[in-house]
């Protein structure tokens, strides 16, 4: 065998081994890092799942509330009362309360033998809320009649009534003034409202 016939066969040996080299090993390298990117980008990740499901769970919004009066029965004792303020209507819950407490009770309401020490034509005069102190301020009417005995109960149901639907320390006001002495008995009461406002 000549030199050019060795040469020959070298450079077909190389070209050979070139092909097998670039049809197999290339290939496999490129499939070997496509199932790695795949691998990478369908790996699970805990944060980013929980904060796709953050964004995609619908908040529901409530569109009514239980609140409680309290209204007084044939025992003469104070009773609560469930009403359902609209949320979508009532400017505050709150105010909802003390209005169905002051316009209690209702035909069914007194059909049952309950019944309100607070006097008719008591009027709401205002109602401020913030986050620190809420007030309520009824007109003169509220202390009218009914002696010691019916001025406590009156007390007692917005005393209940507001505690039922706010932790918020609540002042109660006559005509513009806080109320420390109610009626003509001269009940007095200690502020903010509570089950303690009657304690010497």
């Amino acid at each position: 065998m000549n030199f050019l016939q060795r040469l020959s066969l070298f450079i077909l040996i190389m070209i050979t081994i070139l092909y097998v080299y670039f049809s197999f090993f290339y290939k496999n390298n490129n499939f070997l890092e496509s199932i790695s990117e795949k691998n990478n980008t369908s790996s699970y990740n805990p944060v980013e799942a929980s904060k796709e499901k953050e964004t995609t769970t619908p908040v529901i919004k409530l569109k009514e509330q239980d609140i409680k009066i309290f209204l007084i029965d044939n025992s003469g004792n104070l009773k609560p009362v469930k009403r359902t303020c609209n949320l979508e209507k009532e400017e505050s819950c709150f105010k909802f309360a003390i209005n169905e407490l002051i316009s209690a009770p209702t035909r069914f309401e007194k059909s049952k033998g309950l019944s309100s020490e607070i006097p008719h034509g008591t009027k709401i005069l205002s109602i401020r809320e913030s986050k620190n102190s809420t007030m309520v301020d009824l007109s003169s009417n509220f202390e009218s009649g009914g002696g010691a005995e019916s001025t406590y109960m009156r007390l007692k149901q917005i005393i209940k009534t507001v505690n039922s639907n706010t932790s918020t320390p609540t002042y109660l006001y006559i005509n513009g003034r806080q109320a420390n002495v109610i009626g003509g008995e001269g009940i007095m009461i200690k502020q903010p409202l509570s089950e303690r406002s009657f304690d010497e």
